[in-house]
């Protein structure tokens, strides 16, 4: 994210009728591999099931082999759910990828779908004044503008991964839809209502899709080495990231920084020495005109670490899973567990309770230094 190259939305991007678009999307598949944080069945095959694979777009092709050139046997739909049975790197994909899973049907390209959880949550009645951090734990959750199945469906969609700050926890109406078109109101269940720091207005989930992150997922990782004694080097030309302790290299992994499509839209990671100054669990990110095709809305974006005042940071992604070519606004978008592991490494300290670290003061020999290099 560049905020300062683009005008910030002055209001919540509309991509078409709300309506139309949510009628358009797939509901969630029947969510009964997983209750309450344990495995407790498989689907009906003689596979294991090691994970999820959410379609990133439309058309997403299902293969008979692990290749490019393999027939096709079918595609998906946006959104579009199936249990990933296998990992395969094989010799075709792109240069920097090769990784395909192995889905029901065939296979599917990695840098096509996100992998994402499938577990239901032990919802916490008592949150306290400070909220709590959660994370979506299913494919993706519509949030609603009451704690009700009822409600309508507000605008943004949450995406497994993705995390937020719950600052309510409301006991609400669970909606059971018949063949008539009538409502069993008399079935409640724990919702929980989030903060949206960007536009506000309501955003209710249901507590079980939404895991709540534990302080110790917050517990600072080497905290006993100093500030000045901690580096980062995002090295451009190999799109990784490398973390330091002294000298040591104690932690790496590949990145996809900015991108230049255009002299006019020049989104390219600016090289040069910064430090790590801001950090939150989750944060909603922005840009760009109506319309335009380089704008962005993208709530929950987790575990951010801003290194420049204009706006980038190292974060995780949940809307491509391709890592190691640019394809940013200019920040450094990793996997999302990379982006927590760099957010309780990086100086200034981590605070469990507090959106943002304390950086009313900050100077640069409390912040871990970032240097940006060809």
């Amino acid at each position: 994210m560049n905020l300062p190259r683009r005008t910030l939305l002055k209001q919540v991007l509309r991509l078409g009728s709300t309506g139309l678009v949510r009628a358009l999307l797939p509901p969630l598949p029947k969510a009964d591999y997983y209750a309450d944080g344990q495995n407790v069945g498989q689907p009906k095959t003689q596979k294991s099931v090691i994970g999820f694979a959410r379609a990133l777009q439309w058309g997403v092709v299902i293969r008979t082999e692990p290749s490019l050139n393999a027939p096709q046997v079918g595609a998906l739909t946006r959104d579009k759910v199936l249990p990933i049975y296998t990992e395969v790197q094989s010799v075709s994909g792109s240069n920097h990828n090769k990784l395909w899973y192995e889905v029901q049907g065939g296979y599917v390209f990695s840098a096509n779908v996100q992998p994402v959880h499938w577990q239901l949550n032990q919802p916490v009645t008592e949150i306290g004044k400070d909220g709590l951090w959660v994370e979506v734990s299913v494919p993706y959750a519509d949030p609603r503008l009451a704690p009700t199945e009822s409600a309508p469906v507000n605008k943004y969609r949450f995406y497994g991964g993705t995390v937020y700050k719950a600052i309510k926890v409301v006991q609400g109406q669970k909606a059971t839809y018949t063949d008539k078109p009538n409502l069993d109101l008399s079935q409640k269940e724990w919702w929980y209502q989030i903060e949206d720091e960007a536009f506000g207005g309501n955003f209710f989930v249901p507590a079980r899709f939404m895991r709540p992150i534990p302080a110790e997922e917050f517990t600072p990782i080497s905290p006993n080495i100093a500030p000045e004694e901690k580096r980062i080097r995002v090295k451009l030309s190999e799109q990784r990231l490398y973390a330091y302790e002294r000298d040591r290299e104690v932690f790496s992994c590949r990145t996809a920084t900015g991108v230049k499509y255009s002299d006019e839209k020049d989104y390219s990671t600016t090289p040069g020495s910064f430090f790590v100054f801001r950090k939150t669990p989750g944060q909603h990110m922005y840009g760009g005109a109506v319309g335009d095709d380089g704008s962005f809305d993208l709530p929950g974006v987790p575990w951010v670490s801003y290194f420049t005042t204009s706006g980038i940071a190292i974060h995780g992604t949940y809307w491509h899973n391709d890592y190691g070519v640019v394809r940013s606004h200019g920040c450094a978008n990793v996997l999302t567990d990379n982006a927590k592991w760099f957010w309780r490494w990086t100086m200034p300290l981590n605070n469990y309770s507090k959106r943002f670290t304390d950086v009313k003061n900050w100077k640069k020999d409390r912040g871990t230094s970032v240097v940006v290099e060809y």
